[in-house]
C-alpha cells in the first residue's frame, strides 16, 4: 500500500464527518475545520488547544451535531497529555462530560471518559502517594482492562484518536496471557508496539512515550516543530547519562519546555534533577522550589531540597525541609530522617543526631546509615554501638568500599585504647584512599580527554576530580600517619617505621612525622 493511500486511511473519519457536515458549516468554517483536523493529527498540546477552540467556535447551532464528536474527542487526548505533563486534567474531562449526552449512544462517551480518567498519573511530576493512591482508586480497572480493549476496538472513532487511547490503555494496563484454570499466574505479554505505517504524529508521540524512545521523539519534532512536550520524554532518556556528560544540550531542552510549561510539575522537578546531577545546587532549589509550589507533598523535590541545602550549608533550612516532610509522612522518610541526622551532627547537636538516625534505621538499612549511626555514637563516646554499626557499613550485605566507616572503626579503637586494632582500621582506611585516589585520578584524566560534554559541565567535574582527589590524598597520608602513631603504641614497630615513611610524603605532616620519629627512635632504643 502507497503512504498515500495509508494516510487516506487515518484521514477517513475526518474526510467523512467534513463530508456530512457541508451543508450546514458555512465555507470559511469548512477550512477552518479542515485545519483543525490537521492540528489534531498533529498532536501536540498547542495543537490540539487550536483545534479545540476552532470545533468549539464552529460547533454551534445545525453544525452542532457535526462538530461535537470531535471536539470530544480532542478533549480526551488534551486530559492525556496533561496527565503526561502531571498538569490539572480534571477541567478537561469536566468538559468532556458536558459533551457526554450530545454523542450517539455507540461511542459511549461515559465509558471513554473513564478510560482516560483511569490512566495512571505515574511520573516525574507525581508524588509517589499519589501515584499509588490513584493506583488503589483504579485497581478494579486492571481487571476490567481486557473488557475495554476488545469494546474499544468497536467504538467508531476517528483512526488516529482510536489507535492513541489503544495505545495509551495497553501502555498503562498490559495485556496479559490467561493460563487458564489452576494455573501459575499470568505472565505479561505485552510489547509497546512499532509506529504504524503512515502514522500521524499525535499517534507516533504516543508511541513513542510507552517506549521510551529518543529516536522516535526526535522524529515527532522535527515534524512538527511545536511539539514542544516531545522535550520532555527526550530530557527523561538524556538525565540517565547527566551525571557522565552532562546530558549536552539537555539545559536548552529543559529551559524549553520551562518556557512553555512552567506550571507542570514534571517539567520542574526534571529541571532541578538536571541541575543537582551536574552540581548546580543554587540552580537546582529555584525549580525544586517551584515543583513544591505547585505540588507540596512532592517528596523527591522535598528530598532534592534537602540534599542541596545541606551542600549549601544552609543547614536550619535543610533541617526545616526534611522536618516538613517527616510532618507530612511523606515516601522516602528513611532518607529525610538521614539528612536530619546529618545536619544536626554538623550542628553539634548530637542527641537530635541520634534520634533522628535511629528512626532511619529503624527504615531502613543501608550502608550510608549504618556509616553515619557510627559516626554519632563515636562523637558520643558510646563505642560498643559505634564499632556495631560501623562494621555494619562494610558489610557486604549493606556497604561496598567505605574509607570512612575504615577510618571511624580507627577511631573507635583509639578512645577504646585498643592500640593494634585501631592501627590496623587506620590501615585498611589508607588502603581504601589509595584506591579511590587511583579512581579519581583515571576519571580525571578521562574527563580531560572527552569532547562530547557539556563545556560548564566539563569543568566542574574537572574542579570536583581535582578536589576529591586532593582530599582523598591527604586522606590517605593521615591514615598511614595514625596507622604508624597507634601501631607504635600497639607495639608494631616495625611496621609503624615503614607507615610513617608514607605519612611523611605529605609536607603538611611534617611536624607530626618529626616527633613520631623521635617516639620510635626512643622505643627502638
Amino acid at each position: 500500500m502507497s503512504k498515500k493511500a495509508v494516510r487516506r486511511l487515518w484521514l477517513v473519519g475526518l474526510v467523512l464527518a467534513v463530508g456530512c457536515a457541508s451543508a450546514p458549516i458555512r465555507k470559511d468554517d469548512l477550512a477552518a475545520l479542515a485545519a483543525a483536523d490537521a492540528q489534531v493529527l498533529q498532536g501536540c498540546y498547542d495543537c490540539l488547544l487550536r483545534a479545540r477552540e476552532t470545533y468549539a467556535r464552529v460547533g454551534v447551532g445545525q453544525a452542532r451535531p457535526l462538530v461535537v464528536q470531535r471536539l470530544f474527542e480532542t478533549e480526551l487526548l488534551l486530559a492525556t497529555r496533561e496527565k503526561e505533563l502531571a498538569l490539572d486534567w480534571a477541567g478537561t474531562l469536566d468538559r468532556a462530560r458536558t459533551l457526554a449526552p450530545e454523542l450517539p449512544p455507540p461511542v459511549g462517551a461515559d465509558r471513554l471518559i473513564a478510560l482516560v480518567d483511569a490512566l495512571p498519573i505515574e511520573g516525574p511530576g507525581t508524588p509517589g502517594d499519589a501515584a499509588s493512591a490513584f493506583r488503589r482508586a483504579h485497581a478494579t480497572y486492571a481487571s476490567d482492562a481486557v473488557g475495554t480493549r476488545a469494546w474499544l476496538e468497536t467504538v467508531p472513532l476517528t483512526p488516529a484518536v482510536h489507535m492513541t487511547l489503544r495505545v495509551a490503555l495497553d501502555c498503562a494496563y498490559p495485556p496479559r496471557a490467561d493460563r487458564g484454570a489452576g494455573a501459575p499466574p499470568a505472565r505479561m505479554v505485552f510489547e509497546p508496539p512499532p509506529v504504524p505505517e503512515g502514522a500521524p504524529p499525535l499517534v507516533e508521540y504516543q508511541v513513542a512515550m510507552c517506549r521510551t524512545t529518543r529516536t522516535i521523539l526526535e522524529h515527532v519534532r522535527e515534524r512538527v516543530p511545536a511539539f514542544v512536550e516531545a522535550q520532555l520524554g527526550i530530557s527523561r532518556t538524556m538525565l540517565a547519562t547527566a551525571q557522565n556528560d552532562g546530558a549536552p544540550g539537555l539545559r536548552e531542552r529543559l529551559d524549553e519546555l520551562y518556557a512553555r510549561f512552567p506550571d507542570s510539575p514534571a517539567v520542574t522537578y526534571l529541571a532541578g534533577s538536571y541541575h543537582q546531577l551536574v552540581g548546580d545546587c543554587r540552580e537546582a532549589l529555584r525549580f525544586y522550589d517551584a515543583t513544591i509550589a505547585i505540588v507540596p507533598r512532592h517528596e523527591n523535590a522535598m528530598l532534592g531540597r534537602t540534599i542541596c541545602l545541606t551542600y549549601l550549608s544552609r543547614n536550619d533550612e535543610a533541617i526545616a525541609t526534611a522536618t516538613r516532610m517527616v510532618e507530612q509522612r511523606l515516601a522516602r522518610l528513611d532518607q529525610a530522617h538521614y539528612w536530619l541526622a546529618w545536619n544536626h551532627r554538623v550542628l553539634k547537636d548530637l542527641p537530635r543526631a541520634r534520634t533522628e538516625i535511629e528512626r532511619a534505621k529503624s527504615m531502613a538499612l543501608t550502608g550510608e546509615i549504618f556509616t553515619l549511626a557510627g559516626m554519632i555514637e563515636h562523637d558520643q563516646d558510646d563505642l560498643v554501638p559505634a564499632e556495631r554499626d560501623l562494621k555494619g557499613a562494610r558489610d557486604g550485605a549493606y556497604g561496598t568500599r567505605n574509607c570512612v566507616a575504615a577510618w571511624y572503626l580507627g577511631l573507635v579503637k583509639m578512645k577504646a585504647e585498643q592500640w593494634a586494632e585501631s592501627s590496623t582500621w587506620f590501615e585498611q582506611a589508607m588502603d581504601c584512599y589509595a584506591q579511590n585516589v587511583a579512581e579519581s585520578r583515571a576519571g580525571l584524566e578521562g574527563i580531560q580527554r572527552r569532547e562530547n560534554m557539556e563545556p560548564e559541565f566539563k569543568a566542574r567535574q574537572i574542579a570536583n576530580f581535582e578536589a576529591t582527589l586532593a582530599e582523598d590524598q591527604s586522606q590517605y597520608y593521615a591514615a598511614a600517619f595514625n596507622a604508624a602513631n597507634q601501631g607504635a603504641r600497639g607495639g608494631r614497630i616495625d611496621r609503624a617505621r615503614e607507615l610513617i615513611e608514607i605519612a611523611a610524603r605529605d609536607p603538611a605532616l611534617a611536624d607530626l612525622v618529626r616527633q613520631l620519629r623521635e617516639i620510635l627512635k626512643v622505643k627502638a632504643a
